[in-house]
């Protein structure tokens, strides 16, 4: 997974303000105590964009990610100064615990199944100190079945072109695969790449939290406000039983 797309992965997200989102996350974190020189984790991590945004506010930051590919971009962007962990979301643990963990852009809905994300939710639990937050964000059932669906994206950029396909399947799953044509002088190299995302309600996701964290807040996308039925994105506040 992610082998050629973590390549792009910035370009492809550059409409993504990881400042907001940053002084977002960081908001919290300040209501609930965790302030500058805490240390946190950014689980799957990609290519450390967040990790670098939260450093640079004064936090001690620890990035875990599955995708060699990113984490190398993550580590040549860090210049070393933060420490970056090859793991499955689903089976890491850390060596010391830490003040808080954030987990953003969808990261939880590339788990498989509501099992695996138990499993995550656990682990994020046993890696933090008591009382610690836990923030992430996912894409919704509405998203799943309205906006991503069985519909197709194209990007043409210089130095390369990339269709993007869309399969809406059974249980508010998307199958997601790329095709990315580069050029290489004379002709189109193809590669391609696909995953599946799966969308978990709101209720569903509370109840996997339950053994583990207080849910402090459930939040429409960047914003204080409770989500609504066509809301896209989500973000859930939790802090450690």
């Amino acid at each position: 997974m992610y082998n050629y797309f973590a390549l792009h992965y910035d370009e492809l997200t550059e409409n993504v303000d990881y400042k907001v989102r940053s002084d977002y996350i960081s908001d919290f974190f300040n209501e609930y105590g965790i302030r500058q020189g805490s240390t946190i984790l950014d689980l799957a991590c990609g290519t450390g964009s967040m990790s670098l945004h939260m450093k640079n506010k004064g936090y001690n930051v620890i990035g875990i990610d599955l995708s060699d590919e990113m984490l190398s971009a993550a580590d040549f962007k860090a210049k070393g100064e933060i420490s970056f962990i090859k793991s499955e979301m689903q089976n890491f643990s850390l060596a010391e615990t830490v003040d808080a963990c954030m987990c953003n852009l969808d990261s939880i809905n590339h788990l498989n199944d509501i099992y695996e994300v138990k499993e995550t939710f656990k682990c994020v639990y046993n890696s933090l100190n008591n009382n610690g937050i836990f923030i992430f964000d996912i894409n919704t059932v509405y998203k799943h079945n309205n906006i991503l669906a069985d519909n197709s994206f194209v990007f043409d950029e210089d130095d390369y072109f990339l269709s993007w396909d869309n399969e809406l399947l059974e249980g508010n799953r998307v199958r997601i695969m790329l095709d990315f044509f580069v050029f290489n002088g004379n002709n189109y190299d193809r590669y391609s790449e696909e995953f599946i995302e799966t969308a978990y309600s709101a209720e569903v996701l509370e109840d996997a939290l339950s053994p583990y964290f207080e849910v402090l807040g459930i939040y429409d996308d960047i914003s204080f406000n409770k989500p609504e039925s066509t809301s896209e994105r989500i973000y859930f506040v939790c802090r450690r039983k």
